[in-house]
């Protein structure tokens, strides 16, 4: 999952376009390989000490990437700076992750739309106005 979002963000230089892209990167990896991510995401507590330590380390590394996603977004004047930005990437990753449960590649909406739907509470929500968009 790092490597698609690693690719989304080093894709543009725009912090904004960076998140956005991001944001959707991360939902197409999610739904890739559904039964890996069900036991990531779901199931982790259940595994063995070894293999659960394994999986712990990985989702540190990638909420760290995100940390500094989210970050670049503070630095640059993205991101307003009065918002607990650890609670963002928490509730970001959350909102995302619970995408895999309802998801219907068949439904009404494709992962762009439902991308784009983020990006614009984002927008709404966290995202100094003025920002391009």
């Amino acid at each position: 999952m790092s490597s698609e979002v690693e690719s989304a963000y080093e894709s543009s230089d725009d912090p904004a376009e960076q998140l956005r892209l991001c944001i959707n990167a991360h939902l197409r990896a999610l739904l890739v390989d559904s039964d890996a991510v069900y036991v990531l995401l779901f199931e982790w507590r259940a595994l063995r000490p070894e293999a659960r330590k394994d999986v712990i380390d990985l989702r540190d590394q990638y909420e760290s990437l995100w940390s500094r996603i989210i970050e670049n977004t503070v630095e640059n004047g993205v991101t307003r700076k009065n918002i607990d930005h650890r609670l963002l990437r928490l509730f970001g990753l959350g909102a995302l992750n619970w995408v895999a449960t309802w998801f219907d590649p068949n439904g009404d909406h494709s992962l762009d739309a439902i991308g784009d739907f983020i990006w614009q509470i984002a927008i709404d929500g966290v995202v100094n106005k003025g920002t391009k968009t």
